[in-house]
């Protein structure tokens, strides 16, 4: 088996950036304990290449099936990965990042995004699973 990481991509509702990276580092930390889960990480981008406010959740599994009895645990709960409003199927909101937001944005206009994830903190962009399929790290 490999391991799984699973990647998701937010922006924080404007103003909220601070309190919703706050928000996505408790939230890995209350899944400890869950059989598989490896931890994870938050990222905030820092080369201002996307919108404002956007951050990066990853999580790691040991393997596909771990990740996956995790989701049913969780999707019917406030959580940055599922809406809140759970009758929600409106698909990640991605498209934003390159069709001309960013500019609309510096010219003024607000942010045109649905802000539906982890409490109304997050609108989210895109997700991936993906299971290692190749790894390296250099010799100390």
């Amino acid at each position: 088996m490999s391991k799984r990481r699973d990647v998701f991509i937010f922006v924080a509702e404007p103003g909220k950036a601070d309190e919703a990276q706050t928000y996505l580092g408790a939230w890995l930390r209350s899944l400890e304990g869950h059989p598989g889960y490896l931890g994870g990480s938050v990222l905030q981008e820092v080369a201002g290449e996307l919108l404002p406010g956007t951050l990066v959740l990853i999580m790691e599994f040991a393997s596909t099936d771990d990740a996956r009895a995790l989701w049913p645990k969780i999707e019917n709960t406030v959580n940055p990965l599922y809406p809140d409003d759970k009758s929600d199927t409106s698909p990640d909101q991605g498209t934003a990042f390159f069709d001309g937001t960013r500019d609309a944005l510096a010219n003024g206009t607000p942010l045109p995004l649905r802000f539906t994830r982890g409490n109304g903190l997050l609108a989210r962009m895109l997700h991936i699973h993906a299971a290692e399929v190749d790894a390296f790290a250099p010799v100390a």
